[in-house]
């Protein structure tokens, strides 16, 4: 099922299908000229590591994860003497890392190359938790609005999801499209404003859950698996969707006449970030390593075409060919549009969303 709980395996043919982790040439965590980094596969480009240890002279080990709850748990059990310097946290549980005291706040005058990062992503409020910014923001997926180009030549807002004119030609995952009918509502599909406010939240919730029962009729099929939109699109069963990048990027490599969007009123995303470990034992490696993920564009591209996830790095869409970038890149006005998951008042939100998307799909 591809949908907001499992989204770290939303891009098929990226980081689906993750390997169990492992450790490359295990040694003590501290030692002279070494790093040791928890990653996702496909993530950090062997091309860029093998160029880093033979500039540098460090030694990097990769430990690989599948799972964001197996990094805090492993580091959790190692209190104050962790094995690893860096790990790979997504921006929506930057909370329980942080509160558990699992993470260094991030240094940016240690990252020369901070201002190649996007400016989107330099001080995102997501990415700031107690005045603090906590990681180097590094490859973001997002919700968007696809569309068959044959069949819709442009899609500016959400609405176009309710004209009579695309009625039985629509789908979308319940749970999501929920949250994206509240933004599109005027209301806070995060939850973030609702703390403490559960009558207002609940309000809001019951306003999007009524209107997609209201425009049930315009709906061929509701979906949970990527999987079944691309086979919708292929078909031409459907010609609108909302989708996950993930899903809306394979059929554009694959060469369908698929375009995503992100539309007037906005939309959500989540965003891996490189993040220090507190106490890491070469912490300043982890530095130097961070900054040369910056130096360059070419990083940057390589981690998007081997991940499928969008890159966060300045220049990376010149260095794509016209269907990667198509696939891979939104124009900064669009990207400027996506509210990035944030950690606060997750229970609540997925509380009230679960119980409007059953209510939903029984009427």
């Amino acid at each position: 099922m591809t949908n907001r709980r499992n989204a770290l395996k939303l891009l098929g043919g990226g980081v689906g299908a993750l390997a169990v982790p492992y450790i490359i040439s295990p040694r003590p965590a501290a030692a002279a000229g070494v790093l040791n980094i928890t990653t996702y596969d496909k993530f950090l480009p062997q091309e860029f590591l093998d160029k880093f240890q033979k500039d540098t002279g460090i030694q990097v080990n990769i430990r690989l994860t599948d799972d964001q709850g197996k990094q805090y748990n492993l580091l959790t059990a190692e209190g104050a003497n962790p094995s690893t310097d860096i790990v790979t946290v997504a921006g929506h549980r930057y909370s329980q890392f942080i509160s558990s005291k699992l993470l260094q706040p991030l240094d940016t005058g240690k990252i020369a190359n901070w201002k190649n990062l996007n400016t989107a992503y330099q001080d995102a409020p997501w990415a700031r938790v107690d005045n603090n910014l906590w990681g180097l923001p590094i490859l973001a997926g997002y919700e968007g609005l696809a569309r068959n180009v044959d069949y819709v030549k442009d899609a500016p807002s959400w609405e176009i999801m309710f004209d009579p004119q695309y009625k039985g030609q629509t789908s979308y995952i319940v749970s999501d499209f929920m949250t994206i009918v509240m933004q599109y509502l005027g209301h806070d599909g995060d939850f973030v404003s609702y703390v403490d406010k559960a009558d207002v939240a609940q309000k809001a919730t019951n306003e999007a859950r009524d209107f997609l029962i209201k425009n049930k009729d315009m709906v061929r099929k509701y979906y949970d698996a990527g999987s079944e939109v691309q086979q919708m699109f292929i078909n031409e069963d459907i010609y609108l969707a909302h989708s996950w990048s993930g899903p809306a990027a394979k059929l554009i490599m694959d060469g369908h006449p698929i375009q995503l969007s992100v539309p007037k009123e906005g939309t959500f995303g989540f965003c891996y970030t490189l993040n220090v470990v507190n106490n890491a034992p070469n912490a300043e490696n982890a530095y130097k390593l961070l900054d040369a993920v910056l130096a360059s564009p070419e990083v940057g591209a390589a981690m998007t075409r081997q991940s499928g996830y969008s890159s966060t790095i300045n220049g990376v869409g010149d260095l794509l060919n016209d269907r990667e970038k198509l696939a891979a890149t939104l124009p900064q006005e669009e990207l400027e549009r996506v509210v990035f998951f944030s950690s606060v008042n997750r229970d609540m939100k997925n509380e009230m969303i679960d119980r409007a998307t059953a209510e939903v799909k029984a009427a």
